[in-house]
C-alpha cells in the first residue's frame, strides 16, 4: 500500500477558486516579493494570533534566527531546545553563535519542564520550547522557570499554527515563529512568520 506522506490536494481543492483569485491579483500587480499582499497576511496574521506585531520573513528557520538575533543572544550564550525537534531549531541556535543544549521530551513530545531547570546553566540565556503535533507546550511551567531564572523565550511554533495553550495562542508566551513551508498545518509553500507584543523586537 502506497501511503503518501502528504496530500497537499486534498487542503488545496476546496479553496482552489479562493486560491487562483489570490494568485492571478499578485500576479496582476507583478507584487511578487513584499507588496500589499505581504503587508495584509502580516495584519491578519497578528489579529489571528492576539499579537500586537507580524513580521514576514523567508522561513521558520529565519524566524528563529532573526529572534535570537534582535534578544541579543549571540557567542558564549546558551539556548535550551527539544532534542526532538526539527534540526532548524539547533541550526537557528547555531547560526546566532550560540550553544543548542538539547533537553528531552516529556508525554506529550514537548519539552519537559523538570529537565529544563536541570539543563540550565550561568550561560543559559533563552528557551526554545517547540510546539508539536498540534499541542502546546507546558508554558505556564516554562514561563515560571523563565521568569526565576531571568531567561527569554522563543517560541517555535513552526508545527503550531492555530494551537493554544489554556485559550492563548502558541506562539504568544514570548518571542513566536511560525513556517508555511509546505508541509506545515498552514502553508503558503514558502515564508515564516515572527509575531511579538514587544515594540523593540519588532524594530530590530
Amino acid at each position: 500500500m502506497n501511503i503518501p506522506f502528504v496530500n497537499l490536494q486534498r487542503q488545496h481543492t476546496p479553496l482552489e477558486r479562493e486560491l487562483h483569485a489570490a494568485i492571478s491579483g499578485v500576479i496582476g500587480n507583478s507584487s511578487f516579493i513584499l507588496g500589499r499582499e505581504v503587508e495584509l497576511f502580516e495584519q491578519q496574521f497578528a489579529e489571528f494570533c492576539g499579537t500586537k506585531f507580524c513580521v514576514g520573513v523567508s522561513s521558520g528557520t529565519d524566524a528563529l534566527h532573526l529572534s535570537l538575533i534582535a534578544l541579543g543572544i549571540g557567542p558564549g550564550d546558551e539556548v535550551i531546545t527539544a532534542a526532538n525537534t526539527y534540526i532548524a531549531t539547533a541550526l537557528a541556535i547555531s547560526y546566532a553563535g550560540a550553544k543548542p543544549v538539547l533537553v528531552d521530551c516529556g508525554k506529550d513530545y514537548n519539552l519537559d519542564p523538570a529537565l529544563v531547570e536541570k539543563a540550565i546553566t550561568p550561560r543559559t540565556k533563552a528557551l526554545i520550547p517547540v510546539h508539536l503535533y498540534g499541542q502546546a507546550a507546558e508554558m505556564d511551567r516554562l514561563r515560571e522557570i523563565s521568569a526565576q531564572w531571568k531567561l527569554l523565550i522563543i517560541e517555535d511554533a513552526c508545527q503550531a499554527v492555530g494551537a493554544t495553550w489554556q485559550g492563548r495562542s502558541a506562539g504568544t508566551f514570548g518571542t513566536g515563529c511560525f513556517s508555511f513551508y509546505a508541509t506545515k498545518n498552514m502553508t503558503t509553500g514558502e515564508g515564516g512568520m515572527l509575531v511579538t507584543n514587544d515594540d523593540a523586537i519588532a524594530g530590530r
